[in-house]
């Protein structure tokens, strides 16, 4: 059916049987109200981030994020924003959701930076995760756990999360802050911050042999704010600072080519419906 209004608001703009003004305001209002009806929602925008060009890295690099957001009765959700998967949220009552998904990793890849030449390839792709989350009110409690389903990379992360979130001005303003915590098992560890005897070898910059365990990987906290501009759009931007913990912060790439300290930030644009 969603196709099916779609193509036809599409024919009719295309064939010009219909005024323009009242092309569009019909167009517009057929849309919403049948994304109301039908629980879907829709959001289109464009925005721009920068961050490590590696995980550990010291040298950054701004990427442009086209943005699309598909969702389905806040239950089903396609979308680039954060990280691009497809999402469901299979269980959700008294104050308890489930959430479980499959987003894309796009690894790393030896020309990303100077100091992983000779290091190979890291390939990732596909990433299972699930969530468990707990509302105390204006405090969500959360623990994530994700797990490599293709590549080389192997690795399953545990992350705890506490989310605070408020909303001010009539819901026109959200603030919204996360400290968290992660764990990583050995072969994320080993993947990615370890130097095997053959790539100490391979390595341009020479770099000693280094066994990453599993143990904390990094410390962090988000800071995310959106501004609803009309009833439609939404400009919102974030920033993210983590800290690099035991074997990942010891590891060569980090310790000698990179910094334990990471930052991250997003600003973008978007037009909801």
């Amino acid at each position: 059916m969603r196709l099916q209004r779609l193509t036809l608001a599409v024919m009719l703009m295309a064939s010009g049987s219909i005024p323009a003004n009242a092309q569009e305001e019909d167009t517009a209002q057929s849309v919403t109200e049948w994304s109301i009806e039908s629980g879907w929602s829709f959001e289109l925008g464009a925005g721009a981030g920068i961050g490590p060009d590696y995980e550990g890295s010291d040298d950054y690099e701004v990427s442009a994020v086209p943005i699309v957001d598909v969702s389905w009765n806040n239950r089903v959700l396609v979308t680039t924003k954060g990280r691009l998967g497809i999402y469901a949220t299979p269980y959700q009552a008294n104050n308890l959701t489930v959430d479980l998904g499959v987003f894309y990793d796009g690894g790393r890849d030896e020309d990303d930076n100077e100091a992983l030449k000779g290091l190979g390839d890291l390939d990732v792709g596909a990433v299972a995760m699930g969530r468990l989350g707990y509302d105390f009110g204006l405090v969500e409690a959360g623990l994530e756990v994700t797990q490599d389903l293709t590549g080389d990379r192997d690795g399953m992360t545990v992350t705890a999360e506490l989310e605070y979130g408020r909303t001010f001005f009539d819901d026109q303003v959200h603030f919204g802050v996360t400290p968290y915590v992660t764990w990583a098992n050995g072969d994320y560890m080993d993947n990615s911050f370890g130097i095997s005897a053959a790539q100490s070898g391979s390595s341009a910059r020479g770099f000693a042999q280094h066994d990453a365990g599993s143990g904390l990987k990094d410390a962090g906290v988000s800071i995310d704010l959106g501004y609803r501009i009309t009833e439609n759009i939404s400009a919102f931007g974030g920033v993210q600072y983590s800290r690099l913990l035991g074997d990942a912060a010891d590891s060569p790439l980090v310790a000698d080519e990179g910094s334990e300290n990471q930052l991250g930030a997003f600003l973008g644009l978007s037009y909801r419906w």
